[in-house]
């Protein structure tokens, strides 16, 4: 009985910290909002998503770039204060993740 008992903590301790972290590697969904601060660079799974629009290239900079045979990767850099839209997926709409991005200035230090 203690020993089934062990093995049944373990996978739930298991299941509780590997799965949030295997989770990342799935593509984000779209409509999600993403907060940077100026200089600081965030990277998103868009799974298949090929092609990319922002609507205010001077706000944030963003690249799609290819991780893998099944994922693309948004790289967001945020350049100034302010919001913008980018769409990763242009090309295929039904592969489409539209990415709503805040950036706010940097945190000083006092």
């Amino acid at each position: 009985m203690l020993a089934r008992s062990t093995v049944r903590r373990s996978l739930l301790l298991f299941t509780l910290v590997a799965a949030p972290a295997l989770a990342q590697d799935t593509p984000i969904e779209s409509g999600v909002s993403v907060q940077l601060h100026v200089g600081e660079r965030k990277t998103l799974d868009v799974g298949l998503a090929i092609g990319l629009n922002c609507d205010d290239g001077t706000i944030v900079r963003a690249e799609l770039v290819a991780d893998s045979p099944t994922a693309n990767h948004l790289v967001l850099t945020g350049l100034k204060p302010g919001t913008t839209s980018c769409r990763a997926g242009t090309a295929n709409m039904s592969r489409s993740k539209l990415v709503n991005i805040t950036v706010t200035a940097k945190n000083r230090a006092h």
